[in-house]
């Protein structure tokens, strides 16, 4: 017992750790979150391992403040906290690395859009902890460029499929949808909160109170977004297997070339 209590006493006090940057981040978002606006509602998502799905799909991948944060030591990667908006926006948000007091904010890729595009990628901002300065740079520096960008990339992408809903099912059988379009996405997320759209993966599942079975969740979803004009294809496999494995076929470009000469014209050249 005598060997195992510095072992004890280290993992008493990286839980502690956690605890302090969780309830950091809950206490700032809590008033980040009115600030902004309608339609936002937030949550703080622990990450003792410190990695979180959602850091692939933060916009200024490899170049911006959040992305060289995440790739350094400290006690800002024990927690994250993600800032939804029902149109399929979200904002992430960490404790800023060496800066006591202070925060980063950045923008995921909307609900949706899987590929960066070339859109102009709005770049995260560091802000500080007090929540209406914070939330005045947000709005500021931030949003403008990302509902920007946001829209571009996801009609740029996906546009041919933008009238289209996949719901289908992830590997462990919960309801997913994959939804594009902000008026498909705003109709799930705005349903008495029975869906959340999901930061790791860009998709809406089924939020954990939801006390409904994931059939009735699957029917009332698929009545709502065909009666707001969408087409919607219900699977058993996994909504992106379709989307990912099933590329668009490359056409190629129209040749400036003549045609070549019909096989009975043998003395026609091209």
């Amino acid at each position: 017992m005598t060997r195992q209590r510095p072992m004890d006493t280290a993992v008493q006090e990286a839980l502690r750790r956690s605890e302090v940057v969780a309830g950091s981040l809950e206490a700032f978002t809590a008033g980040l979150a009115p600030r902004l606006g309608a339609g936002w509602n937030r949550r703080v998502l622990p990450t003792p391992s410190g990695w979180s799905p959602a850091d692939e799909r933060f916009w200024d991948m490899e170049e911006g403040v959040l992305w060289r944060a995440l790739h350094e030591g400290g006690d800002h990667l024990r927690a994250r906290a993600v800032l939804t908006h029902a149109h399929g926006l979200q904002l992430y948000a960490v404790q800023r690395p060496h800066r006591a007091g202070q925060f980063l904010v950045g923008a995921l890729l909307p609900a949706g859009v899987f590929e960066y595009g070339t859109a102009k990628r709005p770049q995260a901002v560091a802000v500080l902890g007090d929540p209406a300065r914070a939330a005045c740079a947000v709005r500021r520096r931030l949003l403008p460029q990302y509902r920007i960008a946001a829209m571009r990339v996801a009609s740029g992408t996906r546009f041919k499929q933008a009238q289209h809903v996949v719901i289908g099912r992830t590997a462990d059988g919960r309801p997913a949808a994959d939804a594009v379009m902000p008026r498909a996405v705003r109709a799930l997320l705005h349903e008495d909160g029975r869906w959340e759209l999901d930061p790791g993966t860009g998709l809406c599942l089924p939020a954990v109170t939801s006390p409904l079975p994931s059939e009735v969740l699957i029917q009332e979803a698929t009545d709502r977004l065909r009666g707001l004009g969408f087409n919607v294809t219900v699977t058993d496999g996994h909504p992106l297997d379709g989307h990912l494995r099933s590329p668009s076929r490359a056409v190629a470009a129209p040749s400036t070339l003549l045609p070549p000469a019909p096989p009975s014209s043998r003395g026609r050249t091209r």
